[in-house]
């Protein structure tokens, strides 16, 4: 049922009266008012997995930094993950748990572009976030199958391609199969990122012979390259928190659920990538090595090759969970 409207728009929520919300004209789906027996029938994620999912989209590990340390130099690529946090995702997450609370409706935030400025925006929102979505799943499972010649050489050429096609096809099915499957995967591949990740950091910490803070930036360095690409890589590192809103209806209590969600998320996105970033230069201290995927490099040098394996793997997991 589509409602065509112009001026205030009622959400009837579960528990509540409504939520009232001033808007431009538009015609927005009146996805709130589904009878309850057609919500019940949609399985819901809990809390648990739902956490993992949000924290696969907006993290997924620390890979993908490593550049910042040589760019940016490495005390101002700690300094930029302790402050960004607090100018940026921080008050984003804030916004889309105000928004989940209040509409927690499916299709999150095109949901609400399109309530707050019309069809047009709502489209493009829409558009520009599907199409994003396109090359960056790509874009994963390209760098999947490039970890993956590591260990299997062979694979090259049409090999790369089939395998990076049947990996978007492995995802695309995940996905169909709804919250629940998409949950419980995440939950896994997470669980098998983040436990290397706390053996380097656990390891690292008992050799701490750098100071990981020096030097601020690197010297000789144009100034756009070490405040510029360091602080745009920092902005894209701690984005998306609000994408998972679009699953608000597929979610357990989601006024509840969601807020409780990116509390613990935003922190834990924060440490997975202070922690080992610190820790490591701590213990090896060579910053003008850093290079993408340099952290298997600094895993096997603290931990051994066994560690720096695990890593690799965990990188792999990284881009197929994202």
């Amino acid at each position: 049922m589509t409602i065509p409207f112009h001026g205030a728009m009622r959400y009837p929520l579960p528990n509540k009266s409504a939520v009232w919300m001033q808007t431009r004209p538009a015609n927005i789906t009146a996805n709130a008012n589904k009878p309850n027996a057609a919500r019940a029938a949609v399985h819901k994620a809990a809390l648990l997995p739902f956490v993992f999912v949000m924290y696969a989209y907006a993290t997924g590990g620390p890979f993908g930094l490593e550049e910042m340390v040589t760019t940016s130099g490495p005390g101002l690529t700690l300094l930029y993950h302790l402050f960004i946090p607090f100018f940026w995702c921080i008050p984003v997450s804030l916004v889309a748990a105000e928004l989940t609370t209040a509409i927690p409706v499916e299709g999150g935030f095109y949901r609400w572009v399109r309530a707050g400025f019309g069809d047009f925006w709502g489209f493009l929102a829409g558009w520009w976030n599907w199409s994003a979505s396109f090359l960056l799943i790509a874009a994963y499972a390209v760098l999947f199958t490039d970890y993956l010649t590591f260990f299997f050489p062979a694979i090259a050429g049409w090999k790369h391609y089939a395998v990076s096609l049947a990996l978007v096809a492995l995802i695309g099915y995940v996905n169909v199969r709804g919250i629940q499957a998409v949950g419980a995967v995440a939950t896994v591949l997470e669980t098998l990122i983040l436990l290397p990740v706390v053996v380097l950091c656990g390891i690292a910490a008992f050799h701490w012979h750098h100071n990981p803070f020096t030097p601020l930036v690197p010297p000789h360095v144009p100034p756009f390259q070490v405040f510029g690409v360091g602080l745009a890589l920092g902005l894209w590192l701690y984005s998306g928190y609000e994408q998972v809103s679009s699953v608000a209806e597929e979610v357990e209590n989601p006024q509840r659920n969601y807020p409780i969600a990116l509390a613990i998320v935003v922190p834990l996105s924060m440490a997975t990538y202070f922690l080992p970033t610190m820790l490591s230069l701590a213990a090896l201290g060579d910053w003008q090595k850093w290079h993408t995927g340099y952290f298997s490099d600094a895993a096997a040098l603290i931990g051994g090759p066994w560690l720096g394996f695990a890593m690799t793997i965990a990188a792999m997991i990284a881009n197929l969970s994202c």
